[in-house]
């Protein structure tokens, strides 16, 4: 089971990689367990980064998390959330369930931030075979 687990954690890595590359205005990209603590990240040194606090960071991440968790409630009427989309002046926020985790992209404020959601979800399929 170890094994699993490193392989498995490996995946994350090349996921979080292969996200980050994806579009110059990626600041971002953090897959987070259940309890909203980081198990991969990738960030921008002078991006969002800079801009939180740790302690506000881990707040944000939860609060992915526990709207996640929340949006799971309704998989049974609505079917499973295929990824959130959240825009705020200063950013463009995209939020993804994947098995247990929760990847969450965070870039600068994008007009149309629907094609590089869709990118980010084809990059998903094709590793999630490997993740979960």
């Amino acid at each position: 089971m170890a094994i699993e687990a490193v392989e498995s954690q490996k995946s994350l890595d090349v996921l979080c990689k292969q996200i980050s590359g994806v579009d110059d205005h990626i600041e971002m990209v953090a897959i987070l367990n259940r309890k909203g603590r980081v198990v991969e990240m990738i960030a921008n040194a002078g991006g969002i980064n800079r801009d939180l606090s740790a302690h506000k960071r881990e707040m944000l991440f939860m609060e992915f998390v526990l709207q996640a968790s929340m949006n799971r409630e309704y998989d049974y009427e609505f079917g499973k959330v295929k990824g959130l989309i959240l825009q705020r002046e200063k950013i463009s926020a995209f939020s993804f369930q994947i098995c247990d985790h929760v990847l969450v992209v965070i870039t600068k404020p994008l007009l149309e931030p629907t094609p590089l959601q869709q990118r980010i979800k084809e990059i998903i399929l094709n590793q999630v075979k490997s993740i979960c």
